[in-house]
């Protein structure tokens, strides 16, 4: 199972419970898993992390599945497009903080 199956398949209640659907039916199930999946591959793409999203990052993983159930996907980068941005430099001002960090001792 990759990351995002396995985040897909651990986050699908809470999705659930965040978008009020209450279906059983197993095929809308794995069609909601795929949003979560595709969502969270290109929100870690996005803000330019491998694995091990954080909570604004998992929150960004929510909405972007959220607006491709709604079929809005198109508006997605536009309307969240600061946070995309906050996400991104907050993983990589601490990587930045991580390699001044370590130094050499010649």
């Amino acid at each position: 199972m990759t990351a995002a199956q396995d985040f897909a398949e651990k986050s699908l209640d809470a999705f659930k419970d965040r978008m009020r659907i209450s279906t059983t039916d197993e095929n809308e199930l794995n069609n909601l898993k795929k949003m979560l999946g595709a969502s969270y591959i290109a929100i870690l793409r996005l803000v330019g992390i491998k694995e091990n999203p954080d909570e604004s990052d998992e929150e960004l993983i929510f909405e972007r599945a959220r607006y491709v159930y709604n079929d809005a996907l198109d508006e997605f980068l536009h309307n969240y497009e600061q946070d995309i941005r906050y996400a991104w430099l907050s993983h990589h001002l601490d990587d930045e903080e991580t390699d001044e960090g370590e130094t050499s001792h010649d």
